[in-house]
């Protein structure tokens, strides 16, 4: 089976979810770093292994041998190396915040409550060797709106995005549109957070429209952003 992005972050969310609020580690962090890692859930390390972070060693005496690329000097060159070898997900999510908790390199991302702040720390404890993998990240996060399974674990995360003071409506693009997409990813709404006010977001618009019982015209105004709030 080859996961579409939506696929994949829907089976790994109860996990990220429950891991992050016995841990302390942002479910944004742990989903992001997951996608990006395992490649949607479709890389061959994954696929055999259950192993969705890259991390090498072996899992209670389980273990795959793979090629992996390394970026060392300035380039990537490819070796042979041992990764673990979980039974599910579950466990690969668990082991890899149980690898922030017991190295004391990660301990800043321990109770951090700011997505973009847990991103950069990430990269700069030396977890990944790819160039600007901290901005990869925070692209994933707020393409997918994954900052908003932060407040599914008790924080309170306020949306990146600035409320819009205008209609918001088909043809559009930027920030607003990002504040409209993310409010209606809040309530459900499987919407890619590209700040592109497209058919899609438009149909969504619309479906929460009536769910709330505004007219269904597309447009994001005043009450309906009041709804969305």
């Amino acid at each position: 089976m080859s996961y579409t992005a939506e696929e994949f972050l829907q089976k790994i969310k109860p996990f990220v979810i429950a891991d992050a609020k016995s841990t302390g580690i942002l479910a944004s962090l742990t989903a992001a770093q997951a996608f990006i890692e395992s490649n949607r859930g479709n890389s061959g390390l994954t696929v055999k292994a259950n192993n969705l972070f890259g991390i090498k060693g072996n899992y209670n005496g389980q273990s795959i041998t793979m090629n992996t690329k390394e970026y060392v000097n300035g380039k990537y060159i490819t070796i042979a190396a041992p990764f673990r070898k979980y039974p599910s997900w579950k466990e690969s999510i668990a082991d890899h915040s149980a690898l922030f908790l017991r190295s004391k390199r990660y301990s800043n991302l321990v109770g951090c409550r700011d997505y973009r702040t847990a991103c950069q720390n990430v990269y700069k404890d030396g977890y990944a060797t790819g160039k600007d993998y901290d901005k990869t990240l925070i692209k994933t996060i707020e393409k997918y709106g994954l900052f908003v399974w932060d407040s599914e674990t008790g924080d309170v995360i306020e949306n990146p995005y600035k409320e819009p003071l205008f209609n918001v409506k088909t043809g559009m693009k930027g920030d607003s549109v990002k504040w409209v997409q993310a409010q209606l990813r809040t309530k459900g709404y499987s919407l890619a957070i590209d700040g592109d006010f497209g058919y899609k977001t438009k149909a969504a618009v619309v479906q929460f429209q009536k769910a709330v019982g505004l007219d269904p015209d597309g447009i994001v105004g005043v009450l309906t952003r009041n709804k969305l709030k």
